[in-house]
């Protein structure tokens, strides 16, 4: 009986694997469909959602929340408007959605009058201090008081947007104002600090105002899109940036009162999207306002 050689068989091999691949793995995976558990990652995710439901409430360490910093359950119930927004779906991973009309004139205005008295110079952060850096950051910020329905109407329509997820918490809202040149250089708003505990999942850029020229929010590491209707809300290139040498890359969104972008800062696993590093460019001239709704998200942690 004649014996395969080692090279016949691994010829053999060659033209059964598409075979398998393509034709009876298919097949096997309809009538042998795999368990919920089996497809579960081996590691547990950063977002616990339902996650820690199955872990007693005593076997959890919860965190210990600052009321300074993040906008907390006070029991504090308002009266607020229906929501009249309309969305565009940018980007899906990571996830990006241009939203019009997240505020109504009356609320922009009402908003940005409410910081007027408040403005002190921003600062940056830089991994240990807080400090004053204009070659980074030129704007002056404003807190906005917790004290004003529209505020709390804004925390609720941030919330709501992002389907009430659990351990998910509003950050207190700054109002941003540019004058001319002010800017902020590219950075990221979250800080690699999910194994640590929590990070900034999303961010709301709101514009409050839009009597400036320049001023965009700059995306470099995006694509643009291809159909031309994005142009209503990003700089194309047109007469006035085509072939500019110092033309930023990736996309700029045009400062639009009362529109916002939003985006997903964080990846399943709690890491950062590299692709949400953005920049304010420089004001030409003119006054941009802006506001920051920023999305924080703090699981509890099983009690080691």
């Amino acid at each position: 009986m004649p014996q395969l050689s080692l090279s016949s068989l691994l010829t053999s091999l060659f033209y059964l694997l598409p075979l398998y691949l393509f034709v009876l793995a298919p097949i096997l995976r309809q009538l042998f469909p795999p368990s919920p558990d089996s497809l579960r990652p081996s590691s547990a995710p950063f977002f616990q959602d339902d996650a820690d439901l199955a872990i007693p409430p005593e076997d959890l360490d919860y965190p210990v929340l600052d009321p300074e910093i993040l906008s907390l359950d006070d029991g504090v119930q308002v009266d607020c408007p229906p929501d009249a927004y309309r969305t565009h779906l940018l980007s899906r991973d990571p996830l990006i959605i241009y939203i019009e009309d997240f505020l109504s004139d009356a609320e922009a205005d009402h908003l940005a009058e409410l910081g007027h008295q408040n403005y002190t110079p921003s600062i940056v952060y830089d991994g240990t201090t807080q400090k004053i850096d204009p070659s980074r950051r030129l704007s002056d910020r404003a807190l906005l008081s917790r004290d004003d329905r529209t505020v709390r109407c804004l925390e609720a329509r941030a919330h709501a947007f992002q389907g009430w997820r659990p351990h998910l918490y509003i950050e207190r809202m700054w109002a941003q104002r540019y004058n001319a040149s002010g800017h902020y250089r590219h950075h990221y708003d979250w800080a690699g600090s999910a194994a640590r505990g929590g990070d900034r999942l999303s961010t709301f850029m709101v514009y409050l105002g839009d009597d400036c020229v320049g001023g965009g929010t700059n995306f470099p590491r995006l694509k643009p899109p291809r159909d031309r209707a994005w142009c209503r809300f990003l700089e194309c290139d047109d007469a006035e940036h085509s072939g500019h040498p110092h033309a930023p890359q990736g996309i700029t969104f045009r400062p639009i009162k009362g529109n916002a972008i939003f985006w997903e800062n964080l990846r399943p696993d709690g890491s950062g999207y590299p692709e949400t590093w953005h920049a304010a460019l420089p004001v030409t001239s003119g006054t941009k306002v802006g506001l920051n709704v920023w999305s924080w998200y703090q699981p509890p942690r099983r009690r080691e």
